[in-house]
């Protein structure tokens, strides 16, 4: 007896195909497993391609040429495009004339400059001010830790020409210095 391998593995496909096509439930999950595969993989192909056409349309709007028009609809100047005009109007933004304020002006009496620069000094004072407040800070926590030291000695040495007294804090300082009461004095010196 010759066994055919082709007519076993029909077989046996036939069969799977029929109790999967048999089982409600199964089938029903499969069905929507794949729904569900097929919407996610859909809407990710569907948004990828969606973003690409808006950025491509956006691209090509910013680099039509157009051409401005009077009151009366006829054309005033050169042909442009908006990346064009959105660059001479950041320039000119960058580039106006302003005052100590930063402000636009116009006076020639008064010291101008452009906003850039305006801005750059701004930002360069600031950082300089923080700087110097905090080198002050520390030049007076310096200076306020030396005096007290100073102070803190000559308190000292006062004291220990007025009382003549070994104290625990002589001690604890190994202060050389008289270790006992001077004895009155008779007389005139």
């Amino acid at each position: 007896m010759q066994l055919n391998q082709a007519r076993i593995e029909d077989a046996i496909v036939r069969e799977v195909a029929d109790k999967l096509i048999g089982e409600e439930d199964l089938y029903a999950r499969v069905r929507t497993a794949v729904e569900t595969r097929i919407d996610r993989l859909f809407k990710e192909s569907a948004d990828a391609q969606i973003a690409a056409a808006i950025d491509a349309a956006i691209r090509q709007g910013f680099e039509r040429e157009y051409c401005r028009v009077n009151s009366f609809g006829q054309r005033d100047g050169d042909p442009t495009t908006i990346r064009r005009e959105l660059e001479k109007m950041i320039a000119g933004y960058w580039n106006e004339k302003v005052g100590r304020d930063g402000k636009p002006t116009s006076s020639t009496y008064s010291t101008s400059m452009t906003r850039a620069e305006w801005m750059m000094t701004q930002l360069v004072a600031n950082d300089f001010k923080d700087d110097m407040q905090q080198h002050v800070v520390n030049l007076g926590g310096a200076l306020k830790d030396k005096l007290r030291a100073e102070l803190h000695g000559t308190v000292n040495r006062l004291l220990s020409e007025v009382f003549h007294v070994n104290s625990a804090e002589d001690q604890a300082m190994k202060s050389p210095g008289r270790t006992c009461i001077d004895p009155k004095q008779t007389g005139p010196a």
